[in-house]
């Protein structure tokens, strides 16, 4: 899967490419504000965005992904304070930090079931829980 990593602390966002990477999916950029998630997302066209909520220059993951969602970017949250219903409707879910490799892996595997019209599989992380 092709992801868009939205996060504001540049070594957070490395760990994760590093962990995509190892599970086979490609971080094809990063972003940690708002103009540069959307420029990235029309540059890229990722099949998913990882989206941490608070980001640089004051932005709000919530604006990033009401953003993303306009431009057909399904978003699955990252982040230490997962949105409960702010984020319903603007996101698949939300993956709690602190990130495992192994839970990023599950986690887009189950997103990407989601965004096929598959059930959530069964070894989804407990850290992921879906809007």
């Amino acid at each position: 899967m092709r992801v868009l990593i939205v996060e504001d602390e540049a070594l957070v966002a490395l760990e994760i490419e590093g962990m995509l990477a190892l599970a086979g999916h490609e971080a094809v950029a990063q972003a940690d504000d708002l103009p540069s998630a959307v420029a990235a997302a029309e540059a890229e066209r990722p099949d998913l965005a990882l989206v941490d909520i608070q980001l640089a220059q004051g932005t709000s993951g919530l604006d990033v992904a009401a953003a993303l969602k306009e431009r057909g970017v399904p978003v699955l949250f990252a982040t230490g304070n997962c949105p409960t219903e702010l984020g319903r409707g603007l996101a698949l879910g939300c993956l709690h930090k602190p990130i495992s490799d192994r839970a990023l892996a599950a986690a887009v595997e189950a997103a990407g079931a989601v965004l096929r019209g598959e059930p959530v599989p069964e070894h989804a992380p407990s850290a992921l829980h879906f809007f």
